[in-house]
């Protein structure tokens, strides 16, 4: 998720999985054809991403913060690395 790296990779979809997977809000029915973890891997985390991005700016467009999400990665792994 850019410049959160690999921890905040890890915090994202831990928080994630509490308040969804943990509460069975997000159930297998609701993510087919996809499993519960992928949908949070592919969908979830890059969409809390961006909006994290997006409030650390000052509540920039969500298409200004996913840009600077995918121009972050290299940073984010460098500098947040496990």
């Amino acid at each position: 998720p850019g410049y959160y790296g690999f921890k905040g990779l890890a915090v994202i979809l831990q928080t994630l999985t509490e308040m969804f997977v943990e509460t069975k809000i997000l159930t297998t029915n609701l993510c087919a054809p996809q499993s519960s973890s992928q949908y949070l891997a592919q969908v979830l985390v890059p969409e809390t991403a961006i909006r994290l991005i997006a409030e650390d700016f000052d509540n920039i467009s969500l298409e200004a913060a996913k840009n600077i999400m995918v121009d972050s990665v290299e940073f984010g792994q460098y500098v947040h690395d496990d």
